[in-house]
């Protein structure tokens, strides 16, 4: 994740007034943000910089689950989806009965530590070669992007973009980054034209990170890049997109 801890060092040594929150959700999408923009606008931010994962916006195969089956059909979500909702939260609570609940009160009571970004535990993690990571990824079926007006994380983008608008917030889109992805690359090409579409029709900053550090030994997996000292150029990308926008806002 983006260390705001260092952001917010930066902006206090270099006497910029202002305070970034790092409001990441786990499987998060425009749709899935939607649900809490009114909260977040209520706020009255001067600035929301937004990443926008490719994967957000692939066609829905078999295996992808619906509102409509998860009421219908509930035990579908732990058969096709329970690995990949279990595992962040194995990673991020303790083991024993007495550790989960001092961390889950610890958590309620004073929230995330530090308080700007809100995972209940905030560790460094190491870096895997990205040699192990690509030889241990195994045969990926490639998936397809769907970018019409009629998929609903589209339509939840512009919603974004109309009422950040409408309050008159700064909105800056930057493409999340990846190491593997099953997305064909033809529809990554796509999803790069639509952003530029959108920012030129909404007179929306883009900046595409995606690709930007597939070279680079600073990740954790395929898709997270590890939290230490070594790892801090997503931060300080993110930091200077702030620094400069800002720049213009002023």
């Amino acid at each position: 994740p983006i260390n705001v801890e260092f952001i917010n060092q930066q902006f206090l040594l270099n006497g910029i007034n202002y305070e970034i929150f790092n409001l990441a959700d786990m499987s998060d999408s425009p749709k899935k943000r939607l649900q809490s923009l009114s909260n977040i606008i209520s706020h009255q931010p001067d600035i929301i910089i937004y990443g926008l994962d490719v994967e957000n916006f692939k066609k829905l195969s078999k295996n992808d689950i619906s509102f409509s089956e998860i009421v219908l059909e509930p035990k579908n979500i732990f058969r096709y989806q329970f690995d990949d909702f279990i595992q962040p939260i194995k990673d991020n609570i303790p083991g024993s009965p007495k550790d989960r609940t001092l961390l889950t009160l610890k958590y309620f009571l004073f929230g995330p530590e530090p308080h700007h970004h809100p995972f209940i535990n905030y560790y460094e993690t190491s870096i895997t070669p990205i040699k192990d990571l690509k030889k241990n990824q195994g045969k990926t079926q490639l998936n397809e992007l769907d970018l019409s007006n009629n998929n609903e994380q589209i339509i939840s983008l512009k919603k974004i973009i109309s009422e950040t608008k409408k309050n008159n917030i700064k909105l800056i889109f930057f493409s999340s980054p990846y190491l593997i992805t099953p997305i064909i690359e033809s529809d990554i090409d796509a999803f790069e034209k639509m952003l530029e579409m959108e920012s030129q029709k909404s007179d929306i900053p883009v900046y595409f990170l995606h690709d930007k550090y597939a070279e680079m030994e600073i990740w954790r997996d395929g898709i997270h890049i590890a939290i230490n000292k070594d790892t801090q150029i997503y931060s300080k990308d993110i930091l200077e997109i702030l620094l400069k926008e800002i720049d213009y806002a002023l």
